[in-house]
């Protein structure tokens, strides 16, 4: 079974489950996995030029990350993984911070097209649903909190000796 997290929104509790794509950005997702040794809780944002797209910065990869399956034009459900060196009208540091997509985006700034690596996906209408609800939240009620954990491995326990 793949790997998952979760992404818990403070305001609301809910909490929508994100699956890595391994095979298609196995660098990426095993950085991301091994941020996740601990929970991250961040400000959530709107993605105002991106269109449909929640973000929160991340801490920074343990290596480079290469672009892998790496995506403009996400779909809903995606989770983009952005990396890349602010402009120079800022301060020209590099930027880590995945994008939550609840319908179909664009990775579009003012400087231009952001690729970024898609490496996970929430799915299922019902999960899609919720995370429109929550952008809807976001949108009326401002900045926002969200946590990004692991989400444990599923199975049956084994009963206590």
């Amino acid at each position: 079974m793949p790997r998952q997290f979760e992404i818990v929104f403070a305001r609301s509790g809910v909490t929508v489950v994100a699956e890595l794509l391994e095979e298609a950005a196995p660098i990426t997702c095993e950085n991301f996995w091994n941020a996740l040794a601990r929970p991250v809780t961040d400000t959530l944002h709107h993605g105002g030029e991106t269109g449909p797209e929640m973000w929160v910065f991340v801490p920074p990869p343990a290596e480079e990350l290469p672009y892998e399956n790496a995506t403009v034009f996400p779909e809903h459900g995606d989770v983009l993984y952005y990396h890349y060196r602010q402009p120079p009208t800022r301060d020209g540091v590099m930027v880590y911070d995945i994008g939550i997509y609840w319908d179909r985006g664009q990775s579009k700034l003012k400087q231009g097209w952001i690729p970024g690596n898609l490496f996970a996906r929430v799915t299922g209408r019902e999960q899609i649903k919720l995370l429109r609800a929550e952008a809807g939240r976001l949108l009326t009620e401002g900045e926002g909190r969200v946590t990004l954990r692991r989400l444990a491995a599923c199975g049956p326990r084994r009963p206590e000796r």
